[in-house]
């Protein structure tokens, strides 16, 4: 066979190796490009989506708001935190700068802000941001100046609107705001033609605006506007109607930036802080402490806590008289049960500074009533000997009188005691807020007893006093636990009335029946 035959013949083998040999590598390019395609469609895994979401805040206060009660700003707030928490259960990172509410809209649809937190869903906004599962409600209100709810007793939504068209009321409104009823909006977007809505940045320029009379009302977040008009000390000017709407509030996430599975991995975050009770724990932070003290920042809780103040003074000015004390003394006497034992609750529960060198008009009040008393008491002895009969009748009354205005203290006490664990952060409060009420309302008169060497403490084998404190903390206590879910200022307002007055009765039928303290033995 001649050379030129072989060659021929070892050619095609030869073409077969390499045919050969260049399969495989076709299989897996063939392999490759589908895994590729497959990847395209497919979602992508956690860990390669976006690990930082821009959000945005504006005031609007209890929700996003600055604190500066530690001298510098620091942005908080019950959506904040709900925010942050999120952040932290999603392992993204969130940014807040200040911007206003209609500007932080139109970041969301161009796709230059991620997420906003307290919106309301509508049809105009799901199309350009997905909206999760509510993590809270909302209740919006008419806020009129002070008097001015007679004049427009509307019941329903539809009253209300034909009111405001028929009377050409000048609305306020927050630009870019979508409100608790559809009906309101489609008014306010009716109405803005015609000059008769009148638009802010803001609830606190609504509120300039209604005291400067350049609108007759406007709507709000009931919390908000409350909270707002008591931050400027202006809450005695206005009112809330008595119509309110309600609805849910959620987070929108833009579509621009934002995927169906970043929607799912929020709402999986909002069950999983509802779950775990952080949410609960937040409310209970940065919501409602804020309630609960602009119902107890009103003229007749101050006055019945002055009135207590006194009470539990007036005790200590007696004992120092029967017991021929100096004057120290007697102010010291005074002191202990009327302000001891709130200073002893702010240092069990750190608060920083001490109320009664937050408010020193509690320390002013105990000294002016030691003097008055001293004056009275001058007074009464120099009469004693020529009005016998009416020194003893008017001691007697005193006596009596003193006792009334120390069940006026002591539920008065009762309530600022759960109130200051609850701005403490004391948790649980169902045990803090208990332990603070006794302590506020009991613990100075131990004090006082304790440096008068009495040998019978009345707190503690005498009378039915530190268990009422005791018992009646505990139910506020319980109630505001459940109530953190609903953030309702008028149900918070009648807890404390409740609480008061049933804390005062109990004492005045204790008085009567000459009930003791429950016995160990």
């Amino acid at each position: 066979m001649s050379q030129r035959r072989l060659r021929r013949k070892a050619e095609p083998r030869g073409e077969r190796v390499a045919g050969r040999a260049r399969l495989p590598s076709l299989i897996l390019l063939a392999l490759l490009s589908m895994a590729v395609g497959a990847a395209a469609q497919a979602p992508l895994p956690a860990y390669l989506e976006k690990d930082s979401l821009r959000g945005g805040w504006y005031p609007w206060d209890p929700y996003q708001y600055q604190d500066y009660s530690r001298g510098l700003p620091v942005l908080t707030g019950f959506d904040v935190e709900i925010e942050r928490a999120l952040a932290r259960i999603m392992g993204v990172e969130i940014s807040l700068p200040e911007i206003g509410w209609n500007d932080h809209l139109a970041a969301l649809a161009a796709g230059t802000a991620d997420i906003a937190a307290g919106a309301t869903e509508s049809e105009a906004r799901a199309r350009y941001a997905y909206f999760s599962k509510p993590y809270r409600t909302e209740t919006d209100v008419l806020i009129l100046p002070r008097g001015m709810s007679s004049r427009y007793p509307f019941r329903s939504v539809e009253e209300m609107l034909a009111t405001f068209s028929k009377e050409k009321f000048r609305l306020g409104v927050v630009a870019g705001f979508v409100y608790a009823d559809s009906r309101v909006n489609a008014f306010v977007a009716k109405a803005a033609r015609s000059g008769q809505i009148v638009a802010a940045d803001s609830d606190a320029q609504n509120l300039r605006n209604l005291l400067a009379g350049v609108i007759d009302g406007f709507l709000a977040d009931r919390m908000t506007a409350t909270t707002t008009a008591w931050r400027r000390h202006e809450g005695s000017l206005i009112e809330v109607h008595p119509l309110h709407f309600s609805t849910d509030i959620r987070f929108m996430l833009s579509r621009a930036t934002q995927t169906p599975q970043m929607l799912a991995r929020l709402d999986n975050a909002i069950d999983e802080l509802k779950q775990s009770g952080e949410l609960r724990r937040i409310a209970y932070t940065y919501a409602l402490p804020v309630l609960i003290n602009q119902t107890l920042d009103r003229e007749w809780f101050r006055i019945l806590s002055f009135i207590g103040l006194v009470a539990f003074a007036l005790s200590g000015v007696v004992l120092a008289y029967e017991g021929k004390y100096t004057v120290f003394g007697a102010l010291i006497l005074a002191t202990l049960p009327a302000v001891g034992g709130g200073v002893v609750r702010d240092l069990l529960l750190q608060r920083s500074p001490l109320g009664i060198v937050r408010s020193p008009e509690a320390l002013l009040g105990v000294f002016g009533t030691v003097l008055a008393g001293l004056l009275v008491i001058k007074v009464m002895s120099w009469s004693h000997g020529r009005l016998a009969n009416r020194y003893l009748q008017a001691r007697a009354s005193a006596a009596r009188l003193i006792e009334v205005f120390d069940a006026i203290g002591l539920a008065a006490f009762t309530v600022t005691g759960v109130v200051v664990a609850l701005d403490a952060s004391a948790q649980p409060l169902w045990l803090w807020g208990p332990v603070a009420a006794v302590l506020t309302s009991s613990f100075g008169g131990l004090l006082r007893d304790l440096f008068r060497n009495d040998r019978v403490i009345a707190n503690l084998s005498g009378e039915l006093y530190p268990e009422i404190a005791a018992v009646w903390g505990l139910a506020l206590a319980l109630f505001l636990r459940w109530e953190a879910e609903r953030l309702r200022s008028n149900e918070i307002g009648l807890a404390v009335v409740v609480t008061i007055l049933g804390a005062f009765a109990t004492r005045m039928v204790a008085i009567s029946l000459r009930a003791k303290g429950w016995r160990y033995a």
